[in-house]
């Protein structure tokens, strides 16, 4: 999986995807989930696909609307 990959980044992404702003903060900070953040799960699809393609997220790799981007951000670098 590509570990460049920072708060900052994520946060724009997941805006892209779904139109839902989401700062770099909350995804370091919050841990608030995905569907508190008001991600509908088609968003969220959107945000696995883009990291799958550009990103190396493997297709294995489950991402639930009760997770946080934290929670993301963690498994696509191993820290946080």
């Amino acid at each position: 999986m590509d570990t460049t990959l920072s708060p900052t980044d994520l946060a724009a992404l997941i805006n892209r995807c779904t139109g839902v702003a989401v700062t770099s903060d909350q995804v370091c900070f919050s841990q608030q989930s995905f569907d508190e953040l008001g991600v509908d799960s088609l968003g969220l699809m959107g945000v696995v696909a883009e990291l799958q393609r550009n990103h190396g997220m493997s297709r294995g790799v489950d991402v639930a609307p009760n997770q946080s981007p934290r929670e993301l951000l963690s498994l696509l670098t191993g820290k946080v």
